[in-house]
């Protein structure tokens, strides 16, 4: 009985002292950097508490607005007089729609915040799973 006591009080410590703390707050505000994928080009996020500039290049941007529901979960939605006319998709118009990106902050590492959004249009939910490296406290 003594061993199983010990054992299950070494386990609940060990899984205590691993637990990651979320530093969410630390990301929600700044200029971060998307690496490039197969799929996407790298991209330059500047986020501050109500927008958040997405860009691949000069002429290539978005601009959305920000709802955060919490310091970890946060709503984005094009904002459609801001971000120039041909770079809103159809996509982009069905996601607003439906609710908007929702976007979960998973796990920090140092300058590295991982998350997932998730996009819902056609009646179906895809997730998306990705990361920012935050390089300046700046907006």
């Amino acid at each position: 009985m003594k061993q199983h006591i010990s054992l299950a009080l070494l386990l609940f410590i060990c899984v205590m002292s691993y637990g990651q703390e979320l530093k969410c707050k630390e990301f929600k505000t700044g200029t971060f950097i998307i690496p490039a994928t197969d799929v996407v080009p790298v991209s330059t996020l500047k986020r501050s508490e109500t927008s958040q500039f997405e860009s691949i290049s000069k002429d290539d941007f978005m601009v959305l607005d920000i709802e955060w529901i919490d310091d970890c979960n946060y709503i984005l939605k094009t904002n459609v007089e801001k971000t120039p006319a041909k770079r809103i998709t159809d996509i982009d118009k069905a996601i607003d729609k439906n609710g908007g990106l929702r976007v979960e902050m998973l796990r920090t590492v140092n300058d590295t915040l991982f998350f997932r959004a998730k996009a819902t249009f056609n009646g179906k939910e895809y997730p998306i799973d990705g990361y920012q490296i935050k390089v300046s406290d700046d907006y």
